[in-house]
């Protein structure tokens, strides 16, 4: 789709791009098959949302006593969590200096020590269960080529090492391009997130839990003094003493976290390289900057497949989507010896304004449902700190991560980047409409396959797709969020909301919240007189 500044048309076709469009992960992995829920159930803890948070925070509840069972709309760690690039680390880009100054020392070093224990508990587990992920150990970089950002670099290293961090100043990298510096923490951790995921599920239904696959939750109560929480689905009602919503952006949202949930779409590349791939985890600095890792690939030679991601764009507003992949393909051969481009997919993440989750209790007011969401790309360590730290409030434990984490936490410093963002999504909510022209029938409008537009035909605006045999697609262009009209995604053949991140397949099925009902299809027949 096009971006604001333009009339809402949009390309497609058939146009290479590098790359089998799927995520490696998903592609090196049997798929699930676990049942849909088909009767009601009652049971001490229901978690929505079968990706890293959902099942991490199912297995540990499982572990500590409780019964739980899980629901997930789609397939288990598929959607989110299928298209990471699965960096189990603390060092997220720059966010310690930033937190120190703006949160205090305390709330810094509380995020700090959880994201350590996140790689603690994830080592654990894959020890523990002896789950064969492609777990290793390794280091973890944030470089810049600018001698502009070198200050900043330093201040990040003494921010990081004041609170106990492995972190360290290098020029050097084992990239085979030159940076002028970085932060390097050691000890951090990689590995292959569905197949950790998947051993995971299988010892919660070992342990007694349940996972029901191909179940949307689309009603929730919370409990009362005489009554439990009560999550209905399409497949039945589940009653539990506590609900945990893990749908990465929450599809029950009475304390409205959408408005601060800033989501953004970036793409991965999974290529071969002539030569060694660069061993660590490597993300540059500053606007545009570009993501970096590998992973083993099975076989006798010890081949390794490097994930190259970047092109990073606010959901819905990322123009002719193409474009994002080759300007990747393009990085990538410029800075690497590319022998093959293996795989290509996007992924998203939603941040929040003070780049810290909200982990906690759902609303003020809620009793027993709690939230995890605002991941800001750093899913691997911050889902496993939010499975460990819902685990204890669950059990009525003191943790002193909480504060760091509470939903409902203030600080004057997110007040501008929720004003920006807001005023964003209103400039599309309104100005959308505007944009849209106006088509006498679905037959004025000219598509070929792979292309996908929005027209208003008669009062009605209509999202127009048409699909690689031909067929042309037509449903309601205003997503079930709050109604915005969605935009084309021309990579990925897909409708985006560009005020709040909903998505949706051609055919209108939801993919992503927080919309959690698909759009109408609408008729194109002429009305008989």
């Amino acid at each position: 789709m096009t971006t604001s500044e333009t009339p809402m048309r949009a390309g497609g076709g058939e146009d290479s791009l590098p790359g089998s469009p799927v995520a490696y992960w998903l592609d090196s992995t049997p798929a699930t098959d676990y049942p849909p829920l088909r009767k009601e159930l009652d049971v001490d803890v229901c978690v929505v949302g079968g990706g890293i948070a959902g099942i991490t925070t199912a297995y540990l509840l499982g572990q500590s006593g409780a019964r739980v069972a899980v629901v997930e709309a789609q397939r288990i760690v598929q959607s989110v969590t299928g298209h990471t690039t699965a960096k189990i680390t603390s060092l997220h880009q720059l966010i310690y200096a930033q937190l120190i100054e703006n949160a205090g020392r305390e709330h810094a070093q509380g995020y700090a020590g959880a994201q350590q224990a996140a790689i603690g508990q994830i080592a654990a587990l894959v020890e523990q269960l002896g789950i064969d992920c492609d777990f290793r150990r390794t280091e973890s970089y944030t470089y810049t080529e600018s001698e502009q950002d070198l200050d900043t670099i330093h201040a990040e290293v003494d921010a990081a090492r004041s609170l106990g961090l492995p972190a360290s100043f290098t020029d050097r990298t084992p990239l085979p391009y030159p940076i002028k510096g970085a932060v390097t923490f050691a000890d951090q951790a990689e590995f292959h997130p569905r197949k950790y995921l998947l051993a995971l599920a299988e010892a919660i239904v070992r342990a007694g839990g349940l996972i029901f696959e191909e179940t949307r939750a689309t009603g929730f109560e919370d409990a009362g003094d005489s009554r439990p929480c009560r999550v209905e689905t399409t497949g039945g009602a589940i009653t539990a003493r506590d609900v945990v919503l893990a749908t990465h952006v929450p599809v029950h949202d009475p304390a409205l976290f959408f408005a601060q949930l800033f989501p953004k779409r970036s793409y991965v590349l999974g290529c071969r390289l002539r030569g060694a791939a660069p061993r660590g985890m490597f993300i540059g600095t500053g606007p545009g900057h570009h993501s970096v890792r590998s992973t083993p690939l099975r076989g006798p030679d010890g081949e390794e497949l490097v994930l190259i991601g970047g092109e990073g764009h606010k959901t819905g507003q990322g123009g002719d989507t193409r474009e994002r992949f080759r300007a990747l393909e393009r990085w990538a051969r410029k800075r690497f010896d590319v022998a093959s481009i293996d795989y290509r997919w996007a992924t998203q993440d939603p941040s929040t304004p003070d780049n810290v989750p909200f982990i906690g209790k759902l609303a003020p007011g809620s009793r027993h449902m709690w939230v995890a969401t605002g991941f800001g790309g750093w899913g691997m360590t911050n889902s496993t700190v939010a499975a460990m730290l819902l685990t204890d409030l669950i059990a009525g434990r003191e943790n002193p991560w909480a504060p760091v984490f509470d939903p409902q936490r203030f600080n004057t410093e997110s007040v501008g980047p929720v004003v920006k963002e807001n005023l964003n999504a209103a400039k599309h909510l309104i100005g959308d409409r505007f944009r849209v022209e106006r088509e006498d029938s679905a037959e004025d409008v000219e598509l070929a396959p792979g292309e996908g537009m929005v027209v208003r035909i008669g009062a009605q605006p209509v999202a127009l797709s048409r699909d690689s045999a031909g067929t042309l697609r037509a449903v309601s262009a205003i997503c079930r969020h709050v109604g915005c009209y969605v935009a084309w995604n021309t990579a990925e053949r897909t409708w985006d909301c560009p005020c709040h991140g909903s998505r949706y397949t051609a055919d209108g099925t939801v993919i992503e919240g927080p919309a959690n009902e698909s759009l109408p299809p609408v008729d194109l027949a002429p009305e008989k007189e």
